[in-house]
C-alpha cells in the first residue's frame, strides 16, 4: 500500500507515468517535461492560453519551466528497468517494491509479475489477460462474473451466468472474440469510406494552401496593375488639364486684343458723335434763320460716311450675348464658356473610353486563357469565366 502511495506521489498528472525529466510550474505543479510541452501545444492549436493542467491557472504565454532534480532523482529509482513494466506502467499488487507486471487476473482483479503468475492459481475462473488498471468494466456487474459474450439483441457484454439464467437467456450471443471480428469487419468498410474523404480533404487542403501562397505574388501584381492604371489616368488628367488651361489663356488673350481694338473704334466713334451732337446743338440754339437753313445737310445726318467704318467693324457683332437660332451665342469679346466645357467632357470621355479598352483587352486575355484551359479540365474553364465575368459587371463591359 505504501509502494502505491509513493508511486501516486511520483506520477505525472498528465500521463499517470513515472516522472520522466520533471519541471515545476510557477504555480508549484509538477509535469514531465514532454508532457507539458505537448499539453500547451494542443492548446496553442484550439487557441486557447497555456494553463496548468492541475489547478487550471492560466498564462499569457509559456512561462519557464524549472526542473526539479530532486523529484527526478526519486523517480530515477521508481522507473522501470524491464521493457515490459516501461510499455504497461502497470506493476505487480503483490510485490513491495515496484516490478512491472506480466499479467492481470480479472477474477482477483490484481496484476502479476512474472514469479506470481507462476504460483498464481490456473482454474478456469482465473482470466489472465495483458496488464490492466481497469477491471470493473471486465466483469459483469450482476453476477461479478467475466464478460465472455456479446448479445447481439440488445447490443451489452454479458456473461455466462447471464446467457443461463439471467435476463439475456435464450438470446443469441456470440463469443466477444467473434462479435470483435464482426465490428472490426464493419470499421474496416468504415475506413473504406473515410479514407477517400480524407484524401480529397487533403487535396482541398493543398490546393487552398497553393493558392493562399499564390495570394501575395497575386496581389501585387493586380496592386501594380491598378496602380499603374491610375498613374496613367492621372498623366491624362494633368494633360487635359494643362491643355484646357491653355486653351484658355490663348482664347483670353485673343478676346482681350480684339477687345481692345473694338472699344478704340468705338471711342473714336464717341468722339465723331459728340462733336456731332454739339455741332446740332449749336444750330439749335441759333437764332438766326438763315444760318441753321445754310447748314449742309451732311454735316448733321446720322448715316453720314464718317461713321461707316466704325458700324462695318462691329455690324452683326452681339455686345450683350444674345440667343440666336436656339443658340447661346457668346457675346462679343466673351469667352465660349460651352466650348471649353464641350472640350473637357470630350478629353473625360475619351480617357474613360481609354481605360475601358485597357479594361476589354485584359478580359479579351482572360478568355483566351480560359480558351486554353478549357482543354484540360471545364472545372478551371469555369472559374475563368466567373472572372471575366465578374470584370463585366463591375466596369459595365
Amino acid at each position: 500500500m505504501a509502494t502505491a502511495s509513493v508511486r501516486s506521489e511520483l506520477s505525472c498528472p498528465v500521463c499517470w507515468e513515472i516522472y520522466t525529466d520533471p519541471v515545476t510550474l510557477p504555480c508549484g505543479h509538477n509535469f514531465c517535461l514532454r508532457c507539458i510541452e505537448r499539453t500547451w501545444d494542443w492548446q496553442e492549436g484550439i487557441e486557447e492560453d497555456p494553463s496548468c493542467p492541475e489547478c487550471r491557472r492560466k498564462y499569457k504565454k509559456r512561462p519557464e519551466l524549472n526542473r526539479n532534480m530532486t523529484l527526478r532523482n526519486v523517480a530515477e529509482k521508481f522507473l522501470p528497468t524491464h521493457p515490459e513494466q516501461e510499455c504497461s506502467g502497470i506493476f505487480c499488487t503483490y510485490c513491495d517494491s515496484p516490478v512491472a507486471a506480466a499479467k492481470s487476473c480479472l477474477l482477483c482483479e490484481a496484476s502479476l509479475c512474472v514469479t506470481h503468475v507462476r504460483v498464481h492459481s490456473k482454474s478456469p475462473e482465473h482470466v489472465f489477460t495483458k496488464p490492466t488498471a481497469y477491471f470493473e468494466g471486465r466483469k459483469c456487474s450482476v453476477h461479478k462474473k467475466i464478460l465472455e459474450f456479446y448479445c447481439t439483441e440488445d447490443g451489452v457484454h454479458i456473461c455466462a451466468s447471464c446467457c443461463l439464467v439471467g435476463e439475456h437467456r435464450g438470446h443469441k450471443v456470440e463469443p466477444l472474440s467473434e462479435a470483435s471480428e464482426k465490428k472490426k469487419e464493419k470499421l474496416r468498410k468504415v475506413l473504406e469510406k473515410l479514407n477517400p474523404k480524407r484524401e480529397e480533404t487533403e487535396r482541398q487542403i493543398q490546393m487552398l494552401q497553393e493558392r493562399r501562397n499564390e495570394m501575395p505574388e497575386k496581389a501585387a501584381s493586380e496592386t501594380e496593375r491598378v496602380a499603374a492604371l491610375f498613374r496613367d489616368i492621372r498623366g491624362q488628367l494633368e494633360a487635359l488639364e494643362e491643355r484646357l488651361l491653355s486653351d484658355i489663356s490663348r482664347e483670353q488673350e485673343k478676346t482681350s486684343h480684339k477687345l481692345h481694338d473694338l472699344i478704340q473704334q468705338l471711342e473714336i466713334k464717341k468722339d465723331k458723335l459728340s462733336r456731332k451732337i454739339h455741332h446740332i446743338e449749336e444750330l439749335c440754339n441759333m437764332a438766326d434763320p438763315l444760318t441753321v437753313l445754310q447748314e449742309p445737310e451732311f454735316h448733321w445726318a446720322v448715316g453720314a460716311d464718317t461713321e461707316g467704318r466704325v458700324e462695318d467693324v462691329i455690324e452683326g457683332a452681339d455686345i450683350e450675348g444674345r440667343y440666336r437660332d436656339n443658340i447661346n451665342a457668346p457675346a462679343i469679346g466673351d469667352l465660349d464658356v460651352v466650348l471649353i466645357s464641350e472640350t473637357l467632357l470630350k478629353g473625360l470621355a475619351d480617357i474613360v473610353e481609354g481605360v475601358k479598352m485597357r479594361l476589354f483587352q485584359g478580359e479579351m486575355f482572360l478568355r483566351h486563357v480560359s480558351s486554353q484551359l478549357a482543354m484540360i479540365g471545364n472545372t478551371l474553364d469555369t472559374r475563368m469565366d466567373l472572372k471575366c465575368g465578374f470584370v463585366k459587371a463591375l466596369f459595365g463591359l
